[in-house]
């Protein structure tokens, strides 16, 4: 006996942050767990394992070692829904399509992460032959 999931695929989300920053990346669901053990939620990016929420805990189990001690969810909002999590001190590698996999409502959510280089900002004061410094 073969069992087949089908997901949903939800409408695409697209974050911005920059090198060296931090950034949210969403995932919610339209009806909150009733129980905590409940909570399954699986995110990846391409072929790796970001984060994962097991029956209410955060899962390490896996877990793709780029990301280690770079991520981080809210567990005090996941009864309301919210699986968001926390990308911090962002590469160029970081940027892509992510994808939240949020187990009993066979949803996926696809974040789209653009990283963009630090910016520098040069002041420049001109000032006339005559005046002095």
């Amino acid at each position: 006996i073969h069992r087949c999931v089908f997901y949903l695929l939800s409408l695409q989300e697209t974050v911005v942050s920059f090198i060296g920053g931090s950034a949210v990346l969403p995932c919610s669901s339209k009806d909150p767990p009733h129980t905590i053990q409940g909570i399954g939620v699986y995110w990846r990016h391409s072929s790796q394992n970001v984060y994962g929420i097991i029956y209410g805990k955060v899962s390490v189990e896996g877990q793709d070692p780029e990301y280690r001690s770079r991520t981080e969810s809210f567990p005090e909002e996941y009864m309301r829904g919210n699986f968001s999590i926390k990308l911090n001190n962002l590469q160029h590698t970081d940027a892509g399509e992510y994808k939240c996999y949020i187990i009993e409502e066979s949803v996926v959510w696809r974040v789209k992460l653009l990283i963009k280089g630090k910016t520098l900002m040069i002041i420049y004061c001109a000032m006339p032959k005559t005046a002095s410094c």
